[in-house]
């Protein structure tokens, strides 16, 4: 079977031939490697492909894109590259549309439908393993916290196959937080069910009310901790904290240990000085690699309330 790097390749040549554009060393090695599709959109990495000129320069903008588009099958309709992440305080992508105008993505991911703005927002396709062992999570007649909620990456899998009672889903950029109100209802969410609460969720986040809560925010989500602890009844809960660890300087089960530690001594601080807290490592979850030596991971806790 001829892959879509191929099928371009061929294409490519053909349409330098018919625009009399000699294809070269420098073109054959401009044709991307390595590319993500969401729903009919073929995201491509900025400066690493079609950096030379000549592409649009001999051959028509709009017939040079489709042309890309084709190589990858029927379905591709539109076209952006992917930039770095911009350094503010929503780690907004920087995308540019080469072929379509709407920016607004559409995909299904283990039975749940996920809308977003690749101008605004970013869909990491690197967490899929993640958001599928949380839609495999039983929580029937629970109330969860879902800090750093985004588009919905936990939000939605709770909701549609773990089939929490409640979600109260606290993200502070309004551009996230209009593609997850558009999800819930895409993926016919009743209202009832949960609450979107915008802002800081220091300030957002509800207190004693959780019977869960998901800290989904890498490197580190300990800014989160103390308010996660807040979060949950007084009798205790469960907490999936994410974050990164240096293999380099700690194994796994001791990221863990110290995770299980602070939360333990945080949960005691922030219910009440009477009560004490047992809390046991469930689970911990390695969901992906995250640099050279780092690894993130997920460790669940269930935390119980000890009678003294």
């Amino acid at each position: 079977m001829t892959s879509p790097r191929a099928k371009l390749t061929n294409r490519l040549q053909t349409l330098c031939t018919e625009h009399d554009l000699t294809w070269d060393e420098q073109l054959a090695n401009d044709i991307p490697r390595k590319w993500r599709i969401h729903g009919d959109m073929l995201l491509l990495p900025s400066s690493r492909c079609f950096v030379d000129p000549r592409w649009t320069t001999h051959i028509p903008s709009d017939l040079f894109w489709t042309t890309v588009a084709q190589a990858f099958g029927s379905s591709i309709k539109r076209i952006a590259f992917e930039g770095a992440i911009k350094n503010d305080d929503f780690r907004s992508p920087t995308t540019r549309l080469v072929l379509g105008s709407d920016p607004w993505v559409h995909l299904v991911e283990n039975g749940v439908k996920f809308s977003y703005n690749v101008d605004k927002s970013m869909f990491c396709a690197g967490n899929n393993t993640e958001r599928m062992r949380m839609g495999r999570v039983t929580c029937v007649n629970e109330t969860i916290v879902d800090l750093y909620a985004g588009i919905g990456y936990f939000t939605l899998p709770f909701l549609v196959h773990g089939h929490a009672r409640y979600v109260y889903a606290c993200e502070w950029n309004p551009d996230s937080l209009e593609a997850l109100r558009r999800n819930l209802e895409a993926n016919h969410i009743d209202q009832d069910r949960y609450t979107l609460l915008l802002g800081d969720n220091q300030k957002t986040c509800p207190v004693g009310v959780a019977d869960r809560c998901n800290l989904g925010l890498i490197p580190s989500s300990e800014a989160s901790w103390s308010i996660a602890c807040r979060a949950l009844r007084r009798e205790g809960g469960r907490l999936h904290v994410h974050g990164v660890a240096n293999t380099k300087e700690e194994t796994h089960e001791q990221w863990s240990e110290n995770v299980r530690q602070r939360i333990r001594t945080l949960m005691k601080e922030v219910h009440s000085d009477d009560d004490d807290y047992q809390c046991d490592i469930e689970h911990i979850e390695c969901v992906k690699p995250y640099g050279p030596r780092l690894d993130h991971l997920v460790v669940d806790l269930l935390l119980t309330r000890i009678d003294c």
